[in-house]
């Protein structure tokens, strides 16, 4: 009741889609830091004291830091797939960047009411604990559809029902077109927040409420890396990027190719050269407090 209470699930799902954070790499992260625990604990018993628990604290997030470099490392091994103009591809893994276009009628965002080939919709409400006030997601919500991506040389089709599709490079800590409206526990939010409650499963506010969406729209520049396939035949025939494949990943994101690689980069070599200090160093506080 509790972690619905204040959201514990939706925050670790929004965690998750940001960071791309998969089931198996959690799972693994989990099973690690267990082992290393127990491990210690067949050294001694934990000692009492606040050293120890930050000495488990630091390591416990060295290790979720290294779970993220995990989580993205095919998408850094994909920054070594050769780019492509879009209008002359070939099949296999390709990596492109350019201007979205979507086919047929675009998105249309939540809350901002804009035209987009795809959003991130979130809603955090304010509850009371014993504490004071705290945030909790209440929903979340991101959808994308298929659309070209055109660097001038001619439209590549992507089809992201099987990509990571995120609405800022990496690391960035800016989300494209943020659209934020705060609402009052004694206002109503705007028409057409309210026709977007009931696709959302959650009922009128009942304390202050803050509803955010990130999107792309047509025209934002755009980065793809996935596996390309020709689909049709003749004069219907076209490539199309879709499902991993060969490549490394299937991923969508904001940005230009250079602005997004060098944010990859540095996003998954500060994750793991970070996590690996602080789990070291959170382990051999540990281990030297048990000894």
């Amino acid at each position: 009741m509790l972690s619905a209470y204040y959201g514990i699930g939706r925050e670790l799902r929004l965690l998750a889609w940001r960071t791309r954070l998969d089931r198996w790499t959690a799972l693994l992260a989990v099973g690690v830091a267990g082992a290393v625990f127990g491990g210690l604990r067949s050294l001694g018993p934990y000692p009492d004291g606040g050293w120890f628990v930050v000495g488990a604290a630091v390591f416990v997030f060295g290790v979720f830091l290294l779970s993220v470099a995990v989580a993205n490392y095919d998408w850094y091994r994909a920054l070594d797939v050769p780019t492509d103009e879009t209008g002359f591809v070939h099949d296999g893994p390709v990596q492109v960047a350019g201007e979205a276009r979507p086919v047929g009628e675009p998105l249309v965002g939540p809350f901002s009411g804009e035209p987009c080939v795809a959003y991130a919709a979130s809603v955090v409400e304010s509850r009371w604990s014993t504490r004071g006030s705290i945030s909790a997601p209440i929903a979340l919500e991101t959808d994308a559809t298929r659309f070209y991506v055109d660097d001038g040389s001619g439209g590549l089709l992507v089809d992201p029902e099987d990509a990571d599709v995120l609405c800022s490079p990496p690391g960035s800590g800016v989300l494209v077109r943020d659209v934020t409206t705060t609402v009052g526990s004694d206002e109503q939010p705007p028409e057409h927040v309210r026709s977007a409650l009931d696709d959302l499963e959650i009922d009128a506010a009942s304390s202050e409420r803050t509803y955010r969406e990130s999107h792309v729209q047509p025209g934002d520049e755009v980065y793809v890396v996935g596996s390309c396939e020709l689909v049709g035949h003749g004069y219907e025939a076209n490539r199309v990027v879709t499902s991993a494949g060969g490549a490394p990943a299937f991923v969508v994101t904001a940005g230009s190719l250079e602005r997004v690689t060098a944010s990859v980069r540095d996003f998954v070599v500060h994750s793991a050269v970070l996590g690996f200090l602080l789990a070291g160093s959170g382990g051999f506080l540990m281990g030297w407090l048990i000894l």
